[in-house]
């Protein structure tokens, strides 16, 4: 049986054992004064750092924070050695410029280990497991999760693989922390979260992907529109801006033999490790370049034959039409003139006029289904 114990504001934690973990990194003895708008408003940072202020972790061990983003909240760990997992590059970054040690698939052990929820409840599932296997005996686990992302089913989860939490609610969020203790951890329960979130076949595809990435245990349909729409007279050099695990390029590679090099630019490094297998058949005849990279923040190259993507419109659940212009924009830069881009959209957004800004023609080629798929010549 596991158990879930409500927190009240004047109970604090015992102090853990301190550990002999192997986590390597600088100290983070200061942060800026002031954090970006968009991580200063993240809900889950804020009720952590809220739990972190009334029910203080003893731990003297070092830390890892699995999807950690910047927030109030690092300051409490300044001083301590602390490793931050982020696989989503603009974050990443962030996280960087802040001093802390940021790495993609950390593998040492840790005494204390947080764990930020994210939309995917298979990635958060397997993030817990995760902890829990790389946590040293009576070390702490604590899970940072949103009401609409599913907190009080990841809590559940959490108590049965962990055999208890104690819990504190603030912001619609809700903060969890158990510890662990060999002789009440699940670990057939843990195995099996640990293989959902691994690299997995796709379905009616000889493609793999993993939770975390957009899309992953299907082909988008605004992808699937654009294939049918990718010419095959396409050639010489190119890129795929935001390929994800690489459903464009391959159909694009299947279909043009013309193409002599291709670079796929993709911030979650999850979806680019999935496209480097995807992908791995057409090595021998193309020279492929995989660039973890933020789109909106330029290319390093430029004068290419062609570009293929699907813009993103969203910054988590929110919309943000102006991620979709900065992708067109970034693209029109790097084509060289007479050059064209191929791609898809919700019919509804406005990318005409940014189109008509920085290229001459543009031509929608076909609309379904509530998607747009668009061919622009420079």
């Amino acid at each position: 049986m596991y158990t879930t114990k409500r927190l009240s504001s004047n109970e604090n934690f015992s102090a853990v054992p301190e550990s002999r973990g192997r986590v390597t990194g600088p100290l983070v003895e200061a942060l800026p004064p002031y954090l970006p708008d968009r991580h200063l408003m993240n809900p889950q940072a804020s009720a952590l750092d809220k739990f972190l202020d009334q029910h203080p972790i003893e731990s003297k061990g070092d830390i890892l924070i699995l999807r950690a983003v910047p927030g109030e909240y690092l300051r409490r760990f300044s001083g301590r050695s602390i490793v931050c997992q982020q696989t989503y590059k603009p974050d990443a970054d962030a996280l960087a410029r802040f001093g802390v040690n940021v790495v993609t698939d950390p593998d040492a052990p840790c005494d204390l280990c947080i764990v930020f929820a994210t939309k995917h409840k298979e990635e958060t599932l397997y993030h817990m497991a995760r902890a829990a296997s790389l946590l040293e005996e009576g070390g702490s686990l604590v899970v940072s999760a949103a009401n609409d992302l599913g907190a009080p089913s990841l809590e559940k989860r959490c108590a049965e693989l962990l055999g208890g939490v104690q819990s504190f609610s603030k912001h619609k969020c809700r903060v969890f922390r158990g510890r662990k203790a060999s002789g009440r951890l699940n670990e057939e329960l843990m195995a099996s979260w640990l293989r959902a979130g691994q690299l997995q076949p796709i379905s009616g595809t000889d493609l793999v992907s993993r939770p975390g990435v957009f899309s992953w245990n299907r082909i988008d349909p605004g992808s699937r529109l654009l294939a049918e729409y990718l010419p095959e007279d396409l050639g010489g050099h190119g890129a795929d801006l935001g390929a994800g695990y690489g459903y464009l390029s391959h159909t694009l590679l299947s279909r043009s033999h013309a193409v002599t090099e291709l670079h796929l630019f993709e911030a979650e490094q999850k979806a680019l490790e999935a496209a480097r297998r995807n992908l791995a058949a057409f090595a021998s005849g193309v020279r492929l370049h995989f660039h973890w990279h933020d789109v909106t923040a330029g290319l390093p190259i430029d004068r290419l034959d062609f570009v293929i993507m699907n813009p993103p419109f969203h910054t988590g659940r929110d919309a943000e039409p102006g991620l979709g212009q900065a992708f067109i924009r970034v693209a029109l830069a790097s084509l060289k003139s007479g050059g064209r881009l191929y791609f898809v959209a919700n019919r509804h957004l406005p990318y005409e006029k940014v189109i008509r800004t920085f290229a001459g023609r543009e031509k929608t080629l076909a609309e379904r289904d509530g998607y747009k798929v668009m061919e622009v010549r420079k």
